[in-house]
């Protein structure tokens, strides 16, 4: 005599599917080791700032050491770039702490990563997802540079008569000089109208990527008044 289902009923072969499907990464024993928790960083570059890095094994308990190191160029923005985890079979995480190196060199925002790996790979333990982790330390020690004037605070010109005379502005652009940087400009003061002596009497002045001084020439008029 043979049962079969009734409607709506699933079979037994898809129980044992399903348990299957279930149960084999135990069945063989496997070991996963992953990153747990934050995997996305982004930081100030300061003495305190330290990166806390989790490391989780999951499945059959085993005795790990994983490592993580700092993918492509040291460029010296960590104390260490390279960190190992022992994580023994009555244990199931263990964390470690990438420290932030505070220097005195203007740059931009910069990524790095950090891979996980395993000291002694074999065939029953195996690197889980994520494995990697982005850190992305901002900007800092005036990266972009600050702007100020590389001139005397008093100029004094004569008024020309029957042409224009320009007048150069030399900006400065000290520390850093990452990306290209724009201020803006406003002429004020004066008895008369400042645009009826001076062109223009408002704009923008750029500081192209890696350039330091930039000379711009202000306009005076011959307005004809005496």
């Amino acid at each position: 005599m043979s049962v079969s289902p009734g409607p709506g009923m699933p079979s037994a072969s898809l129980f044992v599917n399903l348990l299957s499907a279930l149960f084999i990464p135990f069945v063989f024993g496997e070991t996963e080791i992953r990153f747990a928790g934050q995997t996305e960083f982004v930081v100030n570059e300061t003495s305190t700032t330290v990166i806390r890095l989790v490391i989780e094994r999951i499945g059959e308990p085993a005795n790990v050491t994983a490592i993580v190191s700092l993918y492509g160029e040291d460029t010296g923005d960590f104390f260490d770039t390279y960190a190992a985890a022992f994580i023994p079979a009555g244990e199931t995480n263990r964390t470690v702490y990438i420290a932030v190196c505070d220097d005195d060199i203007p740059e931009p925002d910069e990524t790095f990563i950090f891979l996980l790996s395993l000291q002694k790979p074999s065939a029953n333990v195996k690197l889980g997802w994520p494995r990697t982790v982005t850190v992305t330390i901002l900007s800092n020690d005036n990266a972009f540079g600050i702007i100020s004037f590389d001139m005397p605070p008093s100029i004094t010109v004569r008024e020309p008569r029957g042409r224009n005379e320009s007048v150069p502005l030399t900006l400065i652009r000290e520390k850093g000089t990452y990306g290209m940087v724009t201020v803006t400009f406003e002429v004020e003061g004066g008895p008369n109208p400042p645009e009826e002596d001076l062109s223009p009497v408002k704009g923008n002045i750029s500081f192209p990527p890696g350039i330091a001084i930039v000379v711009y020439n202000l306009t005076v008029l011959d307005d004809e008044v005496g």
